[in-house]
């Protein structure tokens, strides 16, 4: 066999290996991952609809959801299927899978073509073509997919992570909510019972039987106490927005209805011993920065092992026909020669974020721990409280308005006293409300800071 037609089998075959490489299957998705994870560490299942079908069917559950009574938990369903940041965060997957996909592929070949005439006989044109690529992209394939696999999976841990922070901000503002309508449902029934005592104080002063001071005070108290109600509805109003917000909801979805009251203290908390290590186990923003952390060393070994070679190996055919009818066909070569630029910026800056990366990660290994240690005092010092409104206070309270009636009754304690111990039970009672609050919220928050729900064993 003559060198041409070797060389123009082996341009054959090249461009077989260029058409087969082009011909890969599509980037798997990495949404199964995110899934598990989100499941695994929060009992919680997320979707990413791309088609107007799937997205559809979104609309439909969030409309079903929306028919029902709103909970803690139905709240954050509907954040999972609708919030919009979340679906925006969920296409950092898309981007990484696209990289992936394209780390495996070989770069086009590059076509040249040239033509030139002669200024003297014979007068035919000087027509050259040549077909190259760079050989050592091939070889680098292997690297790149490694590398792009670790940017997939920085990618999964957060937008599981994501996922997971959405939860527990919707039970947070949801919890808010619950001992807001708690407080405004007292405070009406506040409202009515001073105003119907202001109406009674009305009677008895035009029949002579009070004072105009008297009068004046239980006036003032059923115009206070309405004024508490409004207060209370406009905070109502602000702490559903907040929920509409995290739920992705427009203004044609906003007349929810919000069930129940905040649920009373469970049993003792599970809080394992070992929380802290479980927490750096847990974390996805740590395995995130972790994996960030393995793409930098590898980009890092990769240069230094790489500085010193051809910056490009191009390989191909080249054939000439010249004016006078010959054909010289050949193979090219084309290396870049690392000469004036040996890597060297290219390492400075590669250990730059070698050891950024690495600072992150110890920096927010510091941070969970102190998280979840604040955490953990914080949800036993707010159930705490809660159990000793509930025990103590509001049972107090209770028997000081209870007697305090009795003796107001029996002409033994001014109009003046009644009414302290009235505002002195309601103060009791929104703490109470506020304490119980406290402890779900502390709750979510401990639960966040460890990385995923607190079961016992």
């Amino acid at each position: 066999m003559n060198l041409r037609s070797s060389v123009i089998g082996w341009a054959a075959a090249g461009a077989v290996g260029w058409g087969l490489a082009g011909c890969a299957s599509a980037p798997a998705s990495a949404l199964p991952s995110v899934q598990d994870q989100v499941t695994s560490r929060a009992g919680l299942t997320v979707g990413w609809p791309k088609t107007s079908a799937e997205r559809s069917a979104r609309g439909d559950a969030v409309r079903v959801l929306l028919a029902r009574d709103l909970t803690p938990e139905t709240a954050v369903e509907i954040a999972l299927l609708n919030s919009p940041e979340l679906q925006a965060t969920f296409e950092d997957l898309g981007i990484s899978e696209a990289d992936l996909f394209a780390s495996g592929r070989m770069h086009n070949p590059t076509f040249f073509a040239s033509t030139r005439w002669p200024d003297s006989h014979p007068r035919g044109p000087d027509a050259e073509f040549s077909l190259t690529a760079d050989l050592l992209d091939d070889f680098l394939i292997p690297v790149r997919q490694r590398v792009a696999r670790s940017q997939v999976a920085a990618a999964e841990n957060r937008v599981a992570r994501a996922a997971i922070d959405l939860a527990a901000e919707v039970k947070v503002a949801a919890y808010t909510l619950a001992g807001q309508q708690m407080f405004r449902s007292r405070l009406q029934a506040i409202a009515d019972a001073n105003g119907a005592a202001a109406e009674l104080a009305q009677r008895q002063f035009d029949a002579g039987n009070i004072s105009r001071l008297d009068l004046a005070r239980d006036q003032t108290a059923a115009q206070e106490a309405q004024l508490q109600l409004m207060r209370a509805e406009a905070q109502i109003q602000a702490d559903r927005e907040t929920l509409n917000r995290l739920l992705g909801l427009t203004s044609a979805q906003a007349e929810w209805k919000f069930a129940g009251e905040l649920a009373p203290l469970p049993a003792p908390d599970f809080i394992p011993a070992d929380l802290e290590s479980r927490a750096l186990a847990q974390r996805l923003d740590l395995s995130a920065a972790q994996s960030d952390l393995t793409v930098a060393q590898s980009g890092y070994e990769l240069r230094r092992k790489t500085r010193l070679s051809p910056a490009s190996v191009n390989v191909g055919v080249d054939t000439e026909r010249n004016p006078d009818g010959s054909r010289v066909t050949g193979p090219q070569l084309t290396i870049g020669l690392p000469i004036f630029d040996q890597g060297q910026a290219d390492l400075a800056r590669l250990s730059a974020e070698v050891r950024r990366s690495q600072d992150r990660v110890d920096g927010l290994k510091s941070a969970i721990a102190a998280e979840v240690r604040s955490a953990r005092a914080a949800l036993q010092s707010a159930r705490a409280a809660a159990d000793y409104y509930a025990r103590t206070i509001l049972p107090q309270r209770e028997l000081i308005l209870r007697e305090t009636l009795l003796n107001y009754n029996a002409m033994q304690k001014s109009s003046y006293e009644l009414l302290f111990a009235k505002e002195e039970q309601l103060r009791a009672e929104r703490e109470g409300i506020e304490a119980l609050r406290d402890y779900w919220i502390a709750r979510v928050e401990l639960e966040k800071a460890a990385g995923g729900k607190l079961e016992a064993p």
